[in-house]
């Protein structure tokens, strides 16, 4: 069963780290997921994508750095 979780609050990213920059703009999110809120990338944001409190995110992995990385559901 896939982990699943919603956004609770977000930012998007113009003006990333430069181990980032080729990545920008992205999707940083606050995700609960049972009660629990972690920081974590949600990978799959165009400018197109239509964001909003509560929208439902699936659990992909952790980065190479133990970062929670999050897809659309």
């Amino acid at each position: 069963m896939a982990r699943r979780g919603t956004i609770y609050t977000y930012s998007i990213v113009h003006s990333g780290i430069e181990a980032f920059q080729e990545q920008t703009p992205y999707l940083l999110a606050v995700v609960e997921e049972n009660r629990h809120r972690r920081m974590a990338r949600v990978e799959g944001y165009t400018e197109k994508t239509a964001i909003t409190i509560g929208m439902e995110v699936t659990f992909l992995s952790d980065d190479e750095r133990g970062n929670p990385v999050y897809t659309f559901a």
